[in-house]
């Protein structure tokens, strides 16, 4: 019998997990021979030591990309693989790694166990799986909320988007990528094509590859960032003048220490902060 912990966010995006179906899910992985322990979510704030992984052989996780970055400090540290159970609401790892988008569908991946490393990004210490977004990127993170998120799916972010251009004072920060400085007012710090669900802000951007990819727009007019979006939805935006791209293994932020950081969709803090390619790794189940 396979020991497992199923962290599950119970306010998911497109599918909450009611005790009813909590109890239903439980039985089934009994079935595929995974005895599961459920443990519902905790505010990021929270140091993660409250998930204990010692003796588990597998990490379930029923919820968003949000939800795979509480946990994935603890998962990197006792080496536990991780089966994705995509709930939330766009599951932009689950696209990346052509895991099926509804909980239901990805279950039968669990019992067959195919595991696949995937590479994973940091940030003063903490690891995120997707992107690490500074400035006006940020902001529009700061902006949403569950409730919004609910209603509005990906919309929520386009609309808080909308409101950030003509809200947020665009303040510059400094990147220091592999010896260069260069001033910018929005960064993606990408591990993954895929940004939000569907839009490829780091198109050549790979969580197979060793290293990050940074997307650095160094406008600072309003009506420059309504280009962004333009070029960002028509794939065109690494072709514009004031649009920095690199393949990296570090990177530095300084200047305005009120600029926001969002990792894997979720506000973390604010600069200073230094982001590298990790040597760690985690093993995924994938179809």
């Amino acid at each position: 019998m396979t020991s497992a912990v199923l962290v599950y966010n119970p306010a998911a995006g497109r599918f909450p997990l009611s005790e009813k179906r909590l109890k239903a899910l439980l039985e089934n992985l009994d079935r595929y021979g995974i005895r599961a322990e459920a443990a519902m979510t905790r505010p990021l704030q929270e140091p993660s030591t409250w998930l204990n992984l010692k003796d588990t052989d597998l990490l379930i996780v029923y919820g968003g990309d949000g939800t795979l970055h509480g946990v994935i400090e603890q998962a990197v540290k006792w080496k536990v693989p991780v089966a994705l159970l995509p709930a939330g609401t766009t599951n932009v790892l689950a696209r990346e790694l052509g895991i099926p988008r509804n909980p239901e569908q990805a279950l039968s991946l669990v019992g067959r166990r195919k595991l696949q490393k995937i590479h994973l990004g940091q940030a003063n210490g903490k690891y995120f799986h997707l992107m690490a977004g500074i400035g006006f990127d940020g902001y529009v993170i700061s902006r949403m909320n569950q409730p919004m998120k609910k209603v509005l799916g990906i919309g929520a972010y386009w609309l808080a988007a909308a409101i950030a251009i003509l809200r947020y004072p665009l303040p510059p920060f400094e990147l220091k990528i592999e010896g260069e400085v260069h001033q910018g007012t929005f960064a993606v710090i990408g591990n993954a094509r895929y940004y939000g669900g569907e839009f490829l802000v780091t198109p050549r951007a790979s969580v197979k590859e060793s290293c990050l990819d940074v997307c650095l727009f160094t406008g600072r007019q309003r009506w420059r960032y309504l280009s962004y979006l333009l070029g960002i939805l028509s794939g065109k935006h690494l072709r514009y003048h004031d649009v920095i791209y690199r393949k990296v293994q570090h990177v530095e932020l300084s200047g305005d220490s009120s600029v926001p950081i969002q990792m894997d969709g979720e506000l973390i803090g604010h600069g200073p902060m230094e982001f590298i390619s990790s040597s760690e790794g985690l093993e995924v189940v994938v179809p």
